[in-house]
């Protein structure tokens, strides 16, 4: 028998300001609320959709399943957004932070706050790339199609 998947993974972005130290300070903030399994390496990438902004600086988290809602998480991921000074003024535009839930053990879910697995990830080098590095990964690839080629490129951060 399969064992289910137990941890949840959440992207994040950043391409304003010192980049690395606001993708530190989201992991400190999410390490307060979530147990930590795995961080991938950080990867920079020009963005996509919205192009006329800086290149964005991107990485994969894996979490332990909390007892809490994927909704209730979601929650707390745009209250420290907001915290950490993120405003929504252009869509898909410049953001100090930006924090997604990519997926919730083996959940689906679609609804008007949330869409798991998120809907653009399998597009997005910047997020399968560091989502590869992670322990999660391997049972994600037996219930996911993942391709290895992509529009836009991502690069790991020395």
């Amino acid at each position: 028998m399969n064992d289910p998947l137990q941890t949840f993974f959440i992207a994040t972005g950043s391409n304003l300001g010192n980049k690395k130290a606001n993708l530190f300070l989201a992991l400190t903030q999410l390490q307060l609320h979530f147990q930590l399994v795995a961080q991938s390496r950080i990867y920079e990438s020009p963005a996509v959709d919205y192009l006329n902004q800086p290149d964005f600086y991107n990485q994969v988290l894996e979490f332990e399943l909390p007892l809490s809602s994927p909704e209730e998480a979601m929650a707390l991921l745009l209250k420290i957004e907001k915290e950490m000074g993120r405003n929504r003024i252009i869509p898909k535009g410049p953001r100090l932070i930006d924090l997604d839930i990519l997926f919730w053990g083996e959940l689906q879910i679609s609804n008007q706050m949330l869409q798991i697995p998120h809907p653009r990830l399998f597009e997005r080098s910047f997020v399968v790339y560091p989502l590869s590095e992670l322990p999660g990964f391997s049972k994600l690839k037996t219930m996911h199609t993942f391709r290895l080629e992509f529009d836009n490129s991502a690069t790991a951060l020395s």
